[in-house]
């Protein structure tokens, strides 16, 4: 027998078990990899020297057909794709392994984007529970489950849209492994869209600040799945807890149930600051609209709710059992105590082309007689021209006009006559806006109240000094006034008191009466359009 036959059968044993043992590392690199394996080497390049004696040549080439053996006809298979997740998911149960392969195809089954990341974080969830159901006992769904898809199903009834979602029939029965997967997403989503998630505030306006931190989807989803029965109640748990939305909900349901007046006669009654357009006509243009987009239809004050209900989702859950609150279109604020309204009283805000910021902080102190340090674009935009750029008319009324860090600098004193009036209310934050008395008083009487440069002007500031400071404090509204005078006097509040800015175009008064006024700043034209519902 030649060297040829003797080696042939040891050569194709070899190269079937190279590509055995070498598939799991073939595998990670690619089909590529694995055929350059089996290329021929580039070709040496030969260095010409001396020429060396004839060497003996062998009787036979490795590169010559030879025929096949038959061990060699035994190994010669067709290569199978590896599959990593496979090996990956070996040492599972074979309930455990289905789930996981089921698992893997449905989280990569949609687009790159939100939607597969949340997936991702949804597959998260299946691992640390050993790649078992979350909705599932036995063969059969569990009552976390049940009550969780009704809650899911009345998901319109605060605002929420999931109908791109795939919600189980539970009561059909006979679920399926990718029902337990689409049951998680849609609870997810429903957790994201009550805490917030469909409009960011800073979207809307660089002046808005921000939403409080989503809840993370995967501790979301295995809270919901323990609850048990109380699912549903769990999931509704999301939504903003206060009263005003509460309200609010039921207006929409009312609304939508038929049982309020008419739309139209609604809207005129709740918006006299806001006449109506030929509403008729532009009900009848947003129902064709709808019907050719496919979208639930929706009147205009149903929409409008809706926005309203959206903003409470950026405000903190607790507002504090002591808060204050300024609703900019309503130009009024609050003291609350004990969530009943201890003081009211009316506000000037932002003129449409300055306007309030929104947002949350807290009131800690309150300055008597306080001077006026003017805002650089007040100084070049309004006094600068209004005295043809010579302040000196100013500073001979007691102004201080100077530099500083290279900028014209400009400050009013404590007085009768000063902008901010004989009291102000601070809370510092990004936006350089407070609470203040003010010498123009007649503005109040208007009904429509924004005059100001972006902070708030309030009509009875003393009252309102004796309500943040609270019952107890031994500040009354008469003793805050003996402090009146020529320079600057402090009085610290005991604790920090929240107050939040607002901005809510519909809302419930305490006579139970939906309330709507006018869009000042456009707002709530824009969180109606990120939301489907028209601009």
């Amino acid at each position: 027998m030649s060297l040829r036959s003797r080696t042939a059968p040891l050569l194709s044993a070899a190269l079937a078990i190279f590509m055995y043992c070498g598939g799991e590392a073939a595998a990670a690199e690619g089909a590529p990899f694995r055929q350059s394996l089996l290329q021929a080497p580039p070709p040496v390049v030969q260095i010409a020297n001396a020429s060396p004696a004839a060497a003996p040549q062998p009787d036979f080439s490795l590169f010559e057909p030879f025929e096949a053996s038959p061990l060699a006809e035994l190994v010669k298979i067709t290569p199978v794709p590896f599959d990593d997740r496979q090996f990956a998911f070996e040492l599972l149960r074979d309930d455990q392994r289905a789930l996981a392969l089921a698992l893997d195809d449905w989280s990569r089954a949609v687009p790159r984007g939100e939607r597969r990341r949340q997936r991702a974080a949804i597959a998260s969830l299946y691992q640390a529970h050993d790649f078992s159901p979350l909705w599932l006992t036995g063969h059969d769904w569990s009552p976390a489950a049940v009550d969780a898809a009704k809650r899911l199903r009345q998901a319109a009834d605060d605002g929420l849209d999931l109908r791109s979602l795939r919600i189980p029939a539970v009561e059909a029965g006979r679920p399926q492994l990718a029902d337990d997967f689409f049951l998680s997403e849609a609870v997810a989503a429903y957790v994201a869209q009550a805490s917030g998630s469909r409009v960011d505030p800073r979207r809307i306006s660089r002046l808005i600040g921000e939403r409080p931190p989503l809840p993370d989807v995967a501790a979301s989803l295995a809270r919901v799945a323990a609850a048990g029965a109380g699912a549903g109640e769990v999931l509704q748990g999301f939504n903003p807890p206060h009263e005003q939305y509460a309200q609010l909900r039921t207006k929409l349901a009312e609304i939508r149930a038929g049982t309020a007046l008419n739309a139209e006669d609604q809207f005129a009654a709740a918006n006299p600051l806001d006449p109506l357009e030929d509403f008729s006509a532009a009900a009848r243009k947003a129902e064709r609209r709808k019907s050719l987009s496919g979208k639930a239809p929706a009147s205009r004050m149903e929409a409008e709710i809706i926005a309203n209900m959206e903003r409470w989702r950026w405000l903190p859950r607790d507002l504090g059992d002591t808060h204050v609150e300024v609703n900019i279109p309503g130009f009024e604020l609050t003291v609350v105590r004990g969530g009943s309204v201890a003081h009211r009283t009316r506000v000037i805000v932002g003129k449409e082309e300055t306007p309030t910021p929104v947002f949350s902080n807290a009131l800690r102190y309150i300055i008597v007689n306080p001077s006026w340090n003017v805002p650089q674009s007040i100084i070049n935009k309004e006094l600068l021209p209004k005295h043809g750029g010579d302040l000196s008319s100013l500073a001979k009324r007691g102004w201080k006009v100077g530099w500083s860090n290279g900028r014209l600098s400009v400050r009013q004193p404590p007085g009768e006559g000063n902008a901010l009036g004989r009291i102000k209310f601070m809370f510092p934050n990004d936006f350089s806006v407070y609470l203040h008395d003010t010498p123009s008083r007649g503005l109040f009487s208007s009904q429509k109240r924004a005059f100001s440069h972006g902070c708030m002007r309030v009509e009875d500031p003393f009252a309102l000094a004796e309500a943040v400071l609270g019952p107890g404090s031994g500040w009354s509204e008469e003793r805050v006034k003996k402090l009146i005078g020529g320079s600057e006097r402090y009085i610290n509040l005991k604790e920090p008191l929240p107050i939040h800015i607002e901005y809510f175009t519909a809302y419930v008064d305490e006579y139970g009466q939906l309330k709507m006024r006018d869009d000042l700043y456009g707002y709530s034209a824009r969180v109606r359009k990120e939301l489907g519902l028209g601009g």
